[in-house]
């Protein structure tokens, strides 16, 4: 009992200091906010805003409301949110979102463009014979610590031991929920060759867990609306890093010090595109399809609905 509430005292401590950093992106300057609406009209990518060592979303994100504050929190966790529909229940979970058992011998397929969900934003592509993964997560919980936050409902399909021979992984925002230490480094490796690409900011966080300091494991940052090359047995693949309207933050002192974004992958034949988390900044969306597309895939996050929470950072069932 006594570990619980020490647990239950370390998580509020955690989000009072987490959610009492201010939450808008107003601090951008004038010539910054400027320069970026000019860039979004002439139907370039956005771009983010640099104040110092912090990012921010554009001002073009005309639905960007910043970030809910602690009494928000408290109202999302234990006032207004109906959380009936959830199931709890391990039977009704089996029933509902059963998790099918798979090694990496069912990867082999004859279509040059398959999908294998993993849980949550974890997703493993084969495209045109390029294996990749997105947002590797198997921790129990998203979180600091494994005694409190957010606890998985389900558990991944296979152990990643089990995973095929990765290419390439990429990593949309540093949150717990998308960002886990130990399966990144777990992968890395069993993967000693894996390529990672990661938003700006976030190269000396991978470098600070020993990825891409030695060996032949390596990390390419990159900012919105640009693109490096892979190239694999002779085929090359475009990997874009793009805009996606989200923040930043795994400490209580480091909100926004790394850059969020989405990720298209694209091939001779074949076009992925997966979202990471973003709110609904719809012009952006149109000019990938528009840039980039039409995508064959996409994966696009759209399980976060509760709008006191969530409507500028995330996108719900309506949007």
């Amino acid at each position: 009992m006594r570990i619980k509430l020490l647990s239950l005292l370390i998580l509020f401590i955690f989000l009072t200091v987490v959610m009492s950093v201010p939450t808008t992106s107003s601090s951008s300057s004038n010539r910054e906010q400027k320069g970026q609406e000019e860039v979004d009209e002439d139907g370039s990518f956005a771009k983010p805003v640099k104040n110092g060592k912090t990012f921010a979303n554009p001002p073009s994100f005309k639905n960007w409301g910043g970030l809910p504050g602690l009494s928000d929190v408290y109202r999302f966790k234990f006032k207004e949110t109906d959380r009936e529909n959830v199931p709890t229940d391990k039977r009704l979970l089996d029933v509902e979102i059963p998790v099918h058992s798979i090694k990496a011998s069912d990867f082999h397929s004859e279509s040059d463009l398959f999908a294998t969900w993993l849980g949550h934003a974890t997703v493993l592509v084969n495209l045109e014979g390029v294996n990749f993964i997105t947002d590797p997560v198997w921790a129990e919980r998203a979180s600091f610590t494994s005694l409190v936050g957010p606890k998985r409902y389900r558990p991944p399909p296979m152990k990643i031991k089990d995973l095929p021979d990765l290419d390439f992984a990429v990593v949309s925002h540093d949150h717990y929920d998308h960002l886990d230490a130990e399966a990144v480094k777990k992968i890395t490796d069993l993967n000693p060759q894996i390529k990672w690409f990661v938003p700006m900011g976030m190269k000396s966080w991978m470098e600070n867990a020993g990825i891409g300091v030695d060996g032949s494991s390596s990390v390419t940052k990159l900012s919105w609306g640009e693109s490096a090359e892979f190239e694999k047995d002779g085929k090359k693949f475009q990997v874009w890093c793009l805009p996606a309207q989200h923040w930043g933050q795994r400490g209580p002192f480091d909100r926004n010090r790394r850059l969020w974004s989405g990720w298209a992958v694209i091939g001779a034949k074949r076009k992925f595109y997966y979202s990471g988390d973003t709110g609904n900044c719809d012009s952006e969306f149109k000019k990938f399809g528009d840039k980039l597309g039409p995508f064959d895939l996409a994966a696009i996050p759209i399980g976060a609905y509760d709008e006191i929470f969530y409507e500028s950072q995330h996108i719900n069932q309506r949007a």
